[in-house]
């Protein structure tokens, strides 16, 4: 999926923060199911940004079982007292004549974004992975949220 995980190794978890675009898309490159299939993906980080856990959730159809993938980070969350922040991974095979961003995932990024707020969870990324990878966050003109990320 991408040429950037050649010049960088994977984070370990604990130890590496994860914290630019270009760490999180080698993680992906790592975590994705081939081939492609609907799954969402979710890396729980620590208050420095460090990797705790990955949890696959498979068959994420329609768009907004977002939502549901939502109410479990926050479930788990409440069990994981390290949890400052996630990286979302949202899998959605290629289809012709479709495009890899629904027209409602701006507002879905908003309300994930509150949602994971309200629980004390910040939403770093949410990465669409279709055809290419894309962030709903970029179509807002929201800034990244990385650890000393520049606009």
């Amino acid at each position: 999926m991408s040429s950037h995980c050649s010049l960088h190794r994977l984070p370990q978890a604990g130890v590496d923060p994860i914290d630019s675009d270009v760490v999180a898309r080698c993680l992906l490159d790592a975590l994705v199911s081939t081939p492609l299939r609907h799954e969402t993906i979710v890396v729980f980080l620590d208050h420095q940004r460090r990797g705790i856990s990955i949890l696959t959730v498979g068959g994420t159809i329609p768009f907004d079982s977002l939502f549901d993938v939502i109410d479990v980070i926050i479930d788990v969350g409440i069990e994981i007292e390290q949890l400052g922040a996630v990286v979302l991974y949202t899998v959605r095979p290629p289809t012709v004549g479709v495009p890899d961003l629904d027209e409602l995932d701006v507002d879905r990024w908003l309300e994930a974004s509150a949602m994971l707020d309200d629980a004390g969870i910040e939403l770093v990324e949410w990465f669409v992975v279709g055809a290419l990878v894309t962030s709903p966050r970029d179509l807002l003109g929201e800034p990244p949220r990385w650890t000393g990320a520049t606009a």
